[in-house]
């Protein structure tokens, strides 16, 4: 669902009408099917502001946004602190913003691009973790893609950004992109439910670990997922975690805890295995490959969980 009104621009600086907080806007992030998003100062803070083109769209991300403010170990975070909900005059027309936690980081690809496709386990099963969270408080993500996650610079972790495509468990998928949609892939319908996100997840896992050439080729084709299980088949990289991902292309997953779990044990097992290789002097290397770090990342992902119920 999106809006055929146009999207305001925010103007340089604002004052919420009723909050009376100022904002001080540095540059635009970022925009898509229902809002823009602008980086922003206020009282020296960074903030994410983002306005739409309809005020219920916003409305009903800061619904989401509230539901999953519980827990305040920002390690544990599924979605950006949300600090603002407020209203503005933009050329004599009344428009709902809100202001979120920035979150200082790399987009998924462009970090993956640069720290080697061994990182892409780890940050898939650190989404695993956050989608686990969002699934039991009823809502699937729906939109995501690798624009909406970041890796933030503090301790690497991936973090979805944008929640404009969040749905209802059951309902329509408000927002999708074709990539990653399990219905250009004639693998389902568009139903939001627990087996769209990890569809979406395991198809973006193949994107990040393949080269853009391969990828490109893999869309000139009319999409199925034999496409994706060929890729899967004839790639170092992605082959150990072919059962997991072909799994996940077929809906075969009732949560994102049961893909969490296969994913830790091929990550887990492949690190051991590496280090005794390398302790036989084979020289095995690799940067998931340092043993305490792929401990430390993992321990990382599995305290969401627990943070969260407790």
């Amino acid at each position: 669902m999106s809006s055929n009104r146009a999207i305001p621009s925010l103007p340089r600086q604002f004052q919420g009408r009723w909050n009376k907080q100022t904002y001080h806007v540095l540059r635009e992030l970022g925009r898509g099917a229902n809002g823009a998003v602008y980086l922003a100062s206020q009282n020296g803070v960074k903030r994410a502001v983002k306005i739409g083109a309809e005020g219920m769209d916003i409305l009903m991300e800061v619904n989401v946004l509230k539901q999953l403010q519980q827990e305040r170990d920002p390690r544990a975070a599924v979605a950006p602190l949300l600090c603002d909900v407020d209203d503005l005059i933009i050329n004599g027309r009344s428009c709902t913003f809100y202001a979120m936690e920035y979150v200082d980081g790399e987009q998924l690809d462009q970090y993956v691009r640069q720290a080697g496709s061994d990182w892409v386990p780890v940050l898939v099963i650190q989404l695993l973790s956050r989608l686990s969270v969002l699934h039991r408080h009823g809502w699937v993500f729906g939109d995501l893609k690798p624009e909406n996650v970041m890796v933030t610079r503090s301790d690497n972790q991936a973090r979805l950004i944008d929640f404009g495509g969040v749905t209802k468990i059951g309902n329509a998928v408000r927002q999708f992109t074709e990539e990653y949609d399990r219905a250009a892939w004639h693998a389902g319908d568009r139903r939001a439910g627990v087996d769209y996100d990890l569809f979406s997840l395991a198809v973006m896992t193949v994107r990040l670990a393949v080269s853009p050439e391969v990828w490109k080729s893999c869309q000139l084709d009319r999409r199925h997922t034999g496409l994706l299980c060929d890729i899967i088949r004839n790639n170092d990289s992605l082959y150990p975690y072919r059962i997991p991902l072909v799994k996940a292309f077929h809906g075969k997953y009732a949560s994102a805890d049961e893909m969490k779990e296969e994913m830790m044990a091929i990550v887990q097992k492949r690190a051991i295995g590496s280090r005794s290789k390398k302790a036989a002097g084979s020289g095995a290397s690799g940067i998931w490959i340092g043993g305490l770090f792929v401990a430390s990342m993992l321990l990382l992902a599995g305290t969401l969980y627990y943070a969260w119920m407790m």
